[in-house]
C-alpha cells in the first residue's frame, strides 16, 4: 500500500509538475507589457519632431503610436517570450519546485514540452495580429499622419490616397488580391478646371536625393485636337513633393499582409522586376513566429543548468543578451544576403533554424 501511494503521489507531482511551466504566460505577458512601452515611447520620441506642422498635435502623436503598437508588439514577440520563459522558470526554480520535479522523474525535454505550449500559444496570437492587426493599422496610421499634416483629402479613407502638389494631383491605389501591384494616377491640371494629362505608373521608387521615379509610366496628354499616349516602360522624375506625402505611395513590407506580399512578389516576378525584398520580408514572418515556441524552450536549459541560483537580473542580462544576438543575426543577414546574393528563403529561415538547432542540443545534453 505504501508503494501504491508513493507511485500515486510521484505521478500526481509530475504531472502537477507539468502545469508549472505554464505560469510562463505571466511572466511573459508582463515582459511583452514592458517592451511595448519602451517601443511605444521610441515611436513617441520620433514624433516630437512632426507635432506642430499642420494640425498634428500631442494626440496625434499619441494616436499614431498606439496605431503602431502592434507592429511593436509582433517584432518584439520572440524576444519578450525568452525573456517572460526566463522570468518564469527563474521564480520556479527559486522556490526548488523545478528541483522537486527532477526528483520525482520529469525531465528536461519534459519541462521543455510543457514550456512549449505556452510558445505555441503566442506564436499563434502574434500570428494573427501580423496578418490581421498590425498591417491595416500601420497602412492607416501613415494616411492618417498625412491627412492631419499636410490636410490632404482622402488621406485616411483606407481605400486610396490623394495628394497635391501644385497643379499634380496623386491618386495612390493600395495592392489588393485582384491588383497586386496597386498604381499610382497622376492628374495634370493645365487650369482650375481644365485636365491637360492623365498618366498611371506601376512602380515607385527613390532616387539619388530628393527625386522619386515612377516607373513604367503612361501618359495621356490632351491637346485641343487629339489626345498623345506615350509608350509604356519611361520613368517620371518628381522632385518637389514632400518625401512623407510620397512615401505613402510606397509598397511598405510591414503595412502588407502575408497574403498581399506573396501576391506582389509574384507580380513582380512575372514582369522581371525585384522580388528579393518581399520574399524575404513574407518568409520572415512566418519564421519568427516558429522561432517563438523555440525562445521558450531555450530557457530551460539555462534555468536548469548555469543560471539555476543566479538572480532575475542576470537571466534578464542573459535573455536579453541572446535576444539581440538573433535579432542582430536576422538583420544582418536579410542587410547583407542582398551584397552576398544569398536566397532568400535561407536567409529569413537561417536565425529561426540555427536557433532551433542550439535549443534541441542543450535539451539533449541534459537529458
Amino acid at each position: 500500500m505504501a508503494t501504491s501511494l508513493a507511485a500515486g503521489g510521484r505521478a500526481g507531482l509530475i504531472h502537477g509538475g507539468v502545469g508549472l511551466p505554464l505560469r510562463t504566460p505571466g511572466t511573459t505577458g508582463m515582459v511583452l507589457e514592458v517592451l511595448m512601452s519602451l517601443g511605444g515611447f521610441i515611436e513617441l520620441v520620433g514624433q516630437l519632431d512632426d507635432i506642430g506642422v499642420g494640425g498634428y498635435g500631442l494626440l496625434d502623436a499619441i494616436g499614431w503610436v498606439l496605431m503602431k503598437l502592434p507592429a511593436v508588439l509582433f517584432q518584439l514577440l520572440p524576444i519578450g517570450a525568452l525573456l517572460g520563459s526566463l522570468l518564469g522558470l527563474g521564480m520556479l526554480a527559486s522556490r526548488s519546485e523545478l528541483i522537486v520535479l527532477r526528483a520525482a522523474g520529469m525531465s528536461p525535454a519534459g519541462i521543455a514540452r510543457a514550456v512549449l505550449v505556452t510558445g505555441l500559444v503566442f506564436a499563434v496570437m502574434g500570428g494573427l495580429l501580423g496578418e490581421f492587426v498590425a498591417p491595416p493599422l500601420e497602412r492607416f496610421a501613415r494616411q492618417y499622419r498625412a491627412m492631419v499634416k499636410f490636410g490632404q483629402s482622402g488621406a485616411g479613407t483606407g481605400e486610396s490616397t490623394w495628394i497635391r502638389e501644385g497643379n499634380m494631383l496623386l491618386n495612390v491605389q493600395p495592392p489588393t488580391d485582384d491588383d497586386p501591384a496597386g498604381g499610382v494616377y497622376v492628374f495634370r491640371l493645365a487650369s482650375a478646371d481644365a485636365l491637360a494629362a492623365v498618366g498611371r505608373a506601376e512602380v515607385l521608387r527613390q532616387a539619388a536625393g530628393n527625386q522619386w521615379l515612377l516607373d513604367n509610366y503612361v501618359e495621356s496628354v490632351f491637346t485641343p485636337n487629339a489626345v498623345e499616349t506615350s509608350s509604356a516602360g519611361q520613368s517620371l522624375a518628381i522632385s518637389n513633393l514632400n518625401p512623407d506625402l510620397l512615401g505613402l505611395t510606397l509598397v511598405r513590407t510591414d503595412s502588407m499582409t502575408g497574403k498581399a506580399l506573396w501576391r506582389y512578389s509574384q507580380y513582380l516576378k512575372r514582369n522581371g522586376l525585384a522580388t528579393r525584398d518581399y520574399e524575404v520580408a513574407f518568409w520572415s514572418r512566418f519564421a519568427a513566429m516558429v522561432a517563438v515556441p523555440f525562445m521558450c524552450m531555450l530557457a530551460v536549459p539555462f534555468v536548469l543548468g548555469p543560471l539555476r541560483g543566479t538572480g532575475t537580473g542576470a537571466r534578464m542580462v542573459v535573455g536579453i543578451g541572446i535576444g539581440l544576438t538573433w535579432f542582430l543575426l536576422s538583420r544582418t543577414l536579410v542587410d547583407g544576403g542582398a551584397v552576398w546574393g544569398l536566397n532568400a528563403v535561407l536567409v529569413a529561415w537561417l536565425p529561426t533554424l540555427l536557433l532551433a538547432a542550439v535549443t534541441l542540443w542543450m535539451l539533449r545534453r541534459m537529458s
